[in-house]
């Protein structure tokens, strides 16, 4: 008969598991912490100065349209088209000048909208059905999937911009006529980290195909293969889609729409010209009706991109602090020193 061996769960008696390995146990105290704090505080506040002097000199032009023309309440099966005249007080200066829209009150954030995709799907297997995106999953009467499924992808915001040159206002008053359309790319808008890597389109070169058996979403137009005659922005790769996509966080925001690029706009000198500018809107997202509203945004960029005061804000508010708390401490010390 074999005998029972006992085992034990004692660990080895080693550094390691004894927990003798050597180890640095700072002392934190107040002697400690004062010059930490010091030293972060210096070291934050002209950090928080710096982003909110660079976020003060980006400019930017705002234009709520959502009541352009009464196109909200127009049928939505009929194309509505509007224009609005606005000026730039100042030179938009830059090498690339942003379009932005946005949409208040408006919660990608809620969760069963953020979690309505098929991440696989987006990854180039559009046949792929995934219960995460009902109830737009596909079509119950044919079975057959929408591509791309899910409420994110069926309320792709779908109005879109050109923008004309009306006249240039020089410094003396002068008004020159322009009467030039502004050239903008839709292209270099999306993530590196979704183009191509998240968002992929099938294997082959025929996207027409590789999408054969889907089912366009509901409130779509056109087939995902027809967003744009670029191969290489059409389909999951398409810019525009992917910024969609990438929901936001807070019930207001804006995304990228496209960028000005002056090398598309030879006229330009460097950058949008005082002056006057008409924006045409091809009206088709609706927003009136659940109370929410849409606007379109000019802006320029720093080398910290677009402006955003709240990051140089939190630098200055938490360097001020880490400051004063060092203050009061030294105090306390230079206190006790005495007695």
């Amino acid at each position: 008969m074999l005998e029972k061996v006992e085992t034990s769960k004692r660990p080895d008696d080693g550094a390691f598991y004894q927990q003798r390995l050597p180890a640095w146990k700072p002392i934190v105290n107040i002697h400690t912490t004062v010059p930490v704090f010091g030293v972060l505080g210096v070291f934050l506040i002209p950090i928080g100065l710096l982003l909110i002097t660079t976020a003060g000199s980006v400019k930017e032009y705002r234009l709520d349209y959502s009541t352009c023309d009464n196109c909200e309440t127009s049928p939505y099966w009929e194309p509505c088209n509007c224009t609005i005249d606005f000026p730039l007080d100042s030179k938009y200066s830059g090498r690339s000048v942003i379009m932005y829209y946005g949409l208040e009150r408006y919660y990608q954030n809620h969760r069963k909208y953020a979690t309505s995709r098929s991440d696989k799907q987006l990854r180039g297997y559009p046949l792929y059905r995934d219960s995460n995106c009902e109830p737009f999953e596909g079509e119950r009467e044919t079975d057959t999937p929408f591509a791309p499924c899910g409420l994110i992808a069926n309320s792709m915001f779908n109005d879109s911009f050109s923008l004309e040159w009306v006249s240039q206002t020089y410094q003396d008053g002068t008004v020159v006529e322009k009467n030039k359309m502004i050239n903008f790319t839709r292209e270099g808008i999306a993530w590196p980290s979704d183009h191509g890597i998240k968002f992929r389109n099938p294997a082959g070169t025929d996207l027409v195909a590789a999408f054969n058996g889907t089912a366009k979403p509901p409130n779509w137009s056109k087939q995902v293969y027809e967003l744009d005659p670029n191969p290489s922005n059409n389909a999951f790769l398409h810019e525009p889609f992917i910024v969609w996509m990438r929901v936001a966080a807070f019930p207001t925001f804006r995304k990228l729409y496209a960028r000005i690029n002056m090398d598309l706009n030879p006229e330009l000198d460097n950058g949008l010209e005082k002056g006057k500018y008409r924006l045409t809107i091809n009206y088709n997202y609706p927003v009136l009706y659940y109370g929410s509203r849409k606007f379109f945004v000019l802006s320029t960029t720093s080398i910290f991109g677009s402006k955003n005061l709240m990051i140089g804000i939190v630098y200055l508010v938490v360097g001020a602090i880490l400051l004063i708390l060092a203050t009061t401490f030294a105090c306390i010390v230079k206190k006790d020193l005495r007695f």
